[in-house]
């Protein structure tokens, strides 16, 4: 028996759900879909990605929170690739030759890929401590060549299985004891013995404070070493087009290999059948039985929000009490004139101002406009600027406070303190701003579900590191983790592995074959040089890349204006956004969710005094998006591999609806979905109603009706045809004959004299208000809701 809630019909029950549509779920969920595993994300945010997502505004597109990327490289630690490679999804990708430039109390450092260069950058800006340098990079190098290049891992330690142990020990004993000794170290204990100018020490502090978010003496030394050593190795990268184009890859991996995602719906707890994880409840009280949960989100979620209060020891609840976070931060989304920039200036500058701590003074900046001239004016320079926000109070996104006058005040405070310091570096940086948004812990938290704001799980400190972190395999039967707080902790190659791990273990219990990096095709991920900007046509011509383009020029609202428009509230964004990824399949299935008419309705509908009047981009171009240009095309491009497939089995239970027309095939359609056999009666000898008056004036209109109506009819649906409903009696016989009966058809009679037993629902153009205004779109919504009330009335939640 399946689910119809107000956004898709779901099944009851999946093999995997997971909880969160952050990097984690995307990539375990991804790799188990690609392995024919069903699987459902659930997500509270409308788009994939959690941090790695990105937003628009005036045809600007500008990266949430991540912006710059490890784990793509040929060499190296490189998860993304490899998951790139298993998934067999193509992404571009920009190398960069430098990963950042640093500001350190005025030293000017480039942070080079190549080793050898980035050693002489630093023997240059601490020139009496040139031998110290060399001898410890000589040492990190040694030891990355001997211990760990070559031994990256996809499943976390944590989860590897005795005999992987085994073979790693066997394998070469003498680096798994070097590595074991360094799991007792610190980054401190490894530089002692090489590091002894008080200026070298505060700077690896502050390079320890800023890739991990320790200090040096907390930091595992085994983290300090990799960190400091594979990302020369692998180097950095800019993904082409936003990281949004990470993210959106992966949801279409998934949905190409039969999973669903969910968006704007939220967990609100994880079902137990004693101590056995079994299931979910979603916000909107449905519940979604699983084999398997896998959580997404952050430890201190899990523990108290998710998990039931009464399965929590007292142990369980202090350990994660315990556990410190990382620093909340600012982030602010600004456009400026590429005139005020200094001709130096680097894609990714950080400045230092303090070393003795982590301040907001500690500003990032990410310029991805250097190399991707497609994501806004050429004369503009888009950043994502980062700010740390340590020692500041704000809100809760549930508090009363959050967006009052004083949080709206302080928030302005703090972006002066930032734009401040960025002045002392670019002096005119304020005369070139041209747009502004400002981010606080709480947006973060807001959109994210990060608590208090913070940049990711808990600190990787000594003491919550490695094997002391949320494990893959939590202390719950087919209760699994995965994300930021866990083993591996914050990164994009961080989390990526932990998809992998819990994507292993789950393959594992299966019994199916795991993933490992050999005898992958290493052709999809491309790097180019930089990205073009390019000319948004004027149609599609049927022309998939030709439609992607002009899917560019949607803004992704937040609360679309365009869906409050549509009748069949179609989530008009997520569908274009999904064109725009070359997701078209998903796409399509998207937009049937809610409108399986969607062929017709693209030709009948009035987007003018709809959606379209209404699109955001009327606001600041005097023109909409062509949504029904759109949607007509992906919904006939992708033909019947545009539909959702999956049918219930047979629930026993038979429903009788009154009316072929738009309303009532939508009715049948859903509800033969969800396993219930269906007898339409219509007056007329053809399906399809009031719409047959258009279509039959063009040959080639009807042509698409008829597809689509043959396409909504399974063998569940029968119609019988000639049938006229004149007296009562004839709703009483069907009311004894089946388990409800949907009246979309218009009566000759009184309603109100029907036994009140009868379950009769109506709907439709005939029982609305405001019929004269009635378009199809209203017929399908009508339909699609009176299947929703016959089949909660039959199984409530």
């Amino acid at each position: 028996m399946g689910v119809l809630n107000s956004d898709a019909l779901l099944k009851d029950k999946y093999d995997v759900i997971f909880i969160g549509a952050g990097l984690g779920s995307l990539t375990a969920a991804a790799l188990l879909a690609k392995k024919g595993i069903e699987v459902l994300v659930v997500e509270q945010h409308f788009l994939p990605g959690g941090a790695c997502t990105s937003f628009k505004r005036e045809d600007r597109i500008f990266d949430s929170g991540a912006a710059l990327f490890f784990g793509f490289g040929t060499e190296g630690f490189h998860p993304e690739r490899i998951l790139m490679n298993a998934l067999e999804e193509e992404l571009e990708i920009i190398p960069r030759d430098a990963f950042f430039r640093l500001n350190f109390e005025g030293k000017i450092i480039n942070f080079y890929k190549d080793i050898n260069k980035f050693v002489e950058e630093l023997k240059r800006a601490f020139p009496d401590e040139k031998e110290e340098l060399e001898a410890f990079y000589s040492y990190l190098m040694t030891f990355y060549a001997k211990n760990i290049k070559g031994y990256e891992m996809l499943t976390t330690p944590s989860e590897m299985t005795s005999r992987e142990k085994l073979r790693m020990l066997f394998g070469n004993p003498v680096r798994t004891m070097n590595m074991v000794r360094l799991l007792k170290k610190s980054a401190k204990d490894i530089m002692e013995p090489y590091i002894k100018s008080k200026r070298l020490v505060e700077f690896f502090d502050m390079l320890c404070s800023s890739y991990i978010y320790c200090t040096a003496e907390e930091t595992p030394a085994i983290m300090a070493l990799t960190t400091f050593t594979d990302n020369h190795v692998g180097g950095s990268y800019y993904i082409a087009g936003s990281a949004q184009t990470y993210s959106n890859t992966l949801e279409k991996s998934i949905e190409k290999n039969n999973g669903t995602i969910l968006y704007r719906q939220r967990v609100a707890k994880i079902i137990f059948d004693v101590e056995k994880a079994s299931g979910v409840l979603l916000s909107d009280g449905v519940k979604i039985k699983a084999d398997k949960i896998v959580s997404g989100t952050t430890v201190w979620n899990l523990y108290n929000n998710l998990i039931p209060a009464e399965l929590l020891s007292e142990k369980q609840k202090d350990w994660v009490d315990s556990l410190d976070a990382t620093y909340p931060a600012m982030i602010l989304h600004t456009a400026v004139a590429k005139n005020v920039f200094p001709a130096d200036t680097k894609p990714v500058e950080y400045y230092v101002s303090d070393s003795s701590e982590i301040d907001m003074g500690d500003i990032t900046m990410y310029i991805p406009t250097f190399d991707d001239h497609s994501l806004g004016p050429e004369d503009e320079h888009l950043l994502t600027i980062f700010s740390p926000a340590p020692n500041q109070s704000w809100p809760r996104p549930n508090e009363p406070e959050y967006h009052s006058e004083d949080y709206e005040s302080n928030k302005q405070k703090q972006a002066k303190l930032i734009l401040d310091e960025i002045e002392d570096k670019i002096p005119d940086f304020r005369k070139g701003i041209r747009m502004l948004h400002i981010a606080t812990p709480s947006t973060i938290e807001q959109y994210t579900l990060k608590n208090w704001g913070c940049v990711g799980g808990p600190r990787q400190r000594i003491g919550q590191d490695l094997s002391n972190r949320l494990h893959a395999k939590t202390d719950w039967k087919n209760l699994y983790a995965c994300g930021d707080s866990t083993t591996m902790g914050m990164g994009l190659p961080a989390v990526t592995v932990s998809g992998f791990a819990v994507a292993n273990i789950i393959l594992r219990e299966y019994k199916k074959k795991t993933y490992k990096d050999k005898d992958l095709k290493d052709t999809f991920v491309n790097s180019i040089n930089s990205k073009d900007s390019f000319d948004i046509p004027n149609s599609i011509d049927n022309d998939p890349e030709q439609a992607r383009k002009i899917a560019r020029l949607c803004q992704h609202c937040q609360n679309a204006p365009c869906i409050e428009a549509c009748p069949a509230n179609i989530d008009i964004p997520n569908f274009i956004r999904r064109i725009e990824a070359g997701n078209f399949n998903g796409s399509a299935r998207a937009i049937r969710e809610k409108n399986p008419m969607a062929a017709t309705c693209s030709i009948f509908c009035s987007p003018g005094a709809l959606c379209e009047k209404n699109c955001y981009r009327n606001t600041f171009t005097g023109s909409s998006m062509p949504i029904q240009e759109l949607n007509r095309w992906v919904v006939s491009y992708t033909g019947k591999k545009g539909w959702p497939d999956h049918y219930s089995d047979l629930n026993g239970k038979k429903i009788a609806i009154i009316g072929a027309g738009p309303s009532g095939l939508t009715c049948a359609y859903y509800l033969a979905r969800l396993g219930y056999e269906i007898d339409i009666f219509e007056k007329s000898e053809k399906a399809g109603g009031s719409i047959l008056n258009f279509s039959e004036k063009a040959s080639l209109i009807e042509k698409v009706i008829r597809n689509e109506i043959e396409q909504m009819i399974s063998c569940r649906i029968n119609i019988i045809y000639s049938w006229d409903l004149k007296e009562k009696d004839q709703l009483n016989e069907l009311n004894k004959n089946y388990n409800g009966i949907y009246l979309s058809a218009p009566l000759n009679f009184d309603l109100e004299s029907l036994p009140k037993s009868s379950f009769i629902i109506t709907g439709g153009r005939w029982y609305s208000t405001n019929s004269e205004s009635y378009v199809i779109a209203d017929s399908v919504r009508d339909g699609r809701i009176a299947a929703q009330k016959i089949h909660n009335l039959g199984h409530p939640i």
